[in-house]
């Protein structure tokens, strides 16, 4: 078994630390100061293809595979998980429009989010519908020629910028045969009519990352903007987050990363009792279980991501590759945070933003408990 990276993929993870190094470190700071969506870093990132990295080259995108997007996404993520988080769903979105939408959606929609020029956004959770999907309540209904859509989404990324487009809305259609729901999918375009930006909200992380509430009061879309089949939307969706646990699996092995680079650091320059940390065998301890979760965690990760880009069903590796990589993140966060002492307290060091990152980890792309049950279902429970 061959665990080395191609030539391409060293590039490319080459490219991706470098420019996290020079551009996105120094963004991360102004976000955290002025909370706002950073623009001028996407159009940077954009120059250099990276929204496009999935998506096929005939719409101008890249073509590259998921491993090759998890080694970059995870050095993005060693600095800073908002950036890395912006990206993250851009690219599900793009991926679900490449899988399922039409030929003339994908003609429209592609080639804008291979620029950068559109950002994705998909819109699922609601108030009383996380993990629970039956809890949903946005509805669609046809009119002639057009669907009607009334609801309210809440906790959305990516939605609320300049150049949020093409939004993916999962809403209810009907009922199966079976009394559930119907879940379809629906492309709506940032003007549409009866669509407007509901409240923003204030995070204890991800202050650069537009996270708010979407209303739709008799939303009027064309009849084709449905994206596949009706009442797909749920198979879509969950398709989708297949490569979302896999990238959250990178984005906690990359803030682990980061973790154990500060901590490791910090350990060898900080004395107590006329040592180094780094001398004592209980922070030795909490550095080799940093450095072991990383290397497990990217394992996982990179085996997901290898099975999702050979077409196979990975939704169990992704699930596992999501669920230990942060919960080892949250361990990871809070070993360094221990390891720092007071000076973790003071927002000006790193693995302050580290140890509020962390845990939400755990919840977004389906909670970690979810995550548990569809493991255990898959062992036969």
């Amino acid at each position: 078994m061959d665990f080395s990276l191609s030539a391409e993929q060293r590039e490319i993870q080459a490219l991706a630390r470098d420019f996290t190094r020079k551009e996105i470190a120094p963004a991360q700071l102004e976000m955290d100061e002025d909370h706002e969506f950073p623009y001028a870093l996407w159009e940077k990132w954009s120059d250099l293809g990276m929204p496009g990295i999935l998506i096929p080259e005939e719409y101008g995108g890249s073509g590259l595979d998921a491993l090759t997007y998890v080694i970059a996404l995870e050095e993005v993520a060693t600095e800073s998980n908002t950036f890395a988080l912006i990206w993250q769903v851009h690219v599900l979105v793009a991926e679900m429009y490449r899988k399922f939408a039409s030929a003339e959606q994908k003609v429209h929609w592609l080639p804008p989010f291979a620029r950068g020029e559109k950002l994705g956004a998909i819109g699922l959770t609601e108030a009383g519908a996380g993990s629970d999907s039956q809890g949903m309540t946005t509805r669609a209904a046809l009119d002639g020629n057009q669907w009607s859509i009334d609801g309210t989404k809440i906790f959305i990324s990516n939605a609320g910028t300049r150049i949020s487009d093409g939004l993916a809305l999962m809403a209810v259609t009907g009922a199966r045969d079976d009394g559930r729901k119907e879940i379809s999918t629906f492309i709506v375009p940032r003007d549409a009519e009866g669509f407007t930006l509901g409240q923003s909200f204030a995070k204890m992380a991800w202050h650069g990352m537009d996270n708010r509430e979407l209303v739709f009061d008799g939303c009027r879309i064309p009849a084709g903007n449905i994206m596949g089949e009706r009442g797909a939307g749920l198979r879509q969706a969950l398709g989708g987050l297949n490569l979302g646990r896999v990238a959250f699996g990178a984005i906690g092995a990359g803030l682990i990363r980061g973790c154990l680079e500060e901590s490791l650091d910090y350990a060898k320059q900080r004395k107590q009792f006329g040592k180094p940390l780094s001398d004592f065998q209980l922070t030795q301890a909490k550095l080799a279980n940093m450095a072991t979760g990383m290397e497990a965690a990217r394992r996982l990760t990179h085996y997901a991501a290898y099975l999702f880009a050979q077409g196979a069903d990975c939704r169990k590796e992704a699930a596992m590759a999501k669920l230990f990589a942060t919960q080892r993140a949250t361990e990871a966060a809070l070993d360094a945070f221990q390891i720092h002492g007071g000076y973790a307290f003071m927002e000006d060091y790193k693995v302050n933003r580290f140890y509020r990152e962390a845990k939400i980890l755990e919840i977004g792309e389906g909670t970690n408990e979810i995550q548990q049950l569809y493991i255990a279902r898959q062992l036969g429970c």
